[in-house]
């Protein structure tokens, strides 16, 4: 696949407050979930209360998620690529090793959001015209797609701070290699300069 994403670039830096809306309401939508689900289920056991409500309640919690990840989701891979371009310009360190690591994490993460998708997809388009929005034949895929693709949404929420992290670094390492560059001074062509007349 190729990319055309540049880092800072203006897209880049849209993509990333896209992705920081992301993580802050995906913060809101777990906060509320541990919520629910502390109290509707049994202190000892963990187990729910009602089944059925809590099963409900998860799905709106899936369905929700994936609609906040919903303006990341089409320029996920390429966030991933910037940040791995950008880590390879930068030193080997145990902090670097860390940040490599968590955008492996993103980028698996990624594939497997796709290809939940993609299996979707499939799963939708061979379901019987009987099965419109609404009703069951159609609702109980659609959850197990939620579900599934709910690791991944939160694989998101978990690393995602990594790529502003990895850019901040980047930028940093590019400002301070300015200065020496610019104090390295011009560099001159061999064979000095050519004079203008011929004889």
């Amino acid at each position: 696949m190729t990319f055309s994403l540049e880092p800072a670039s203006p897209a880049h830096r849209l993509y990333l407050n896209q992705l920081a809306h992301y993580l802050r309401r995906s913060r809101q939508i777990l906060v509320a979930w541990d919520h629910y689900s502390q109290r509707h289920s049994d202190p000892e056991t963990f187990q729910p209360h009602d089944d059925d409500a809590y099963g409900l309640r998860q799905q709106k919690r899936d369905a929700d998620t994936l609609s906040a990840f919903g303006r990341v989701y089409h320029h996920a891979d390429e966030l991933v690529h910037v940040a791995e371009r950008q880590l390879a310009q930068l030193a080997p360190t145990e902090r670097t090793r860390r940040y490599a690591w968590q955008a492996r994490e993103l980028r698996d993460a990624t594939q497997g959001l796709y290809a939940v998708r993609n299996d979707w997809l499939a799963v939708e388009a061979a379901l019987p015209e009987s099965a419109q929005p609404g009703t069951a034949a159609y609702e109980e895929p659609l959850a197990e797609s939620y579900a599934e693709v709910w690791f991944y949404l939160d694989q998101w929420a978990v690393h995602g701070q990594v790529l502003f992290a990895v850019h901040a670094l980047a930028q940093r390492n590019s400002t301070a290699q300015a200065p020496a560059l610019a104090a390295a001074g011009p560099v001159h062509q061999a064979g000095g300069t050519l004079s203008k007349a011929r004889r």
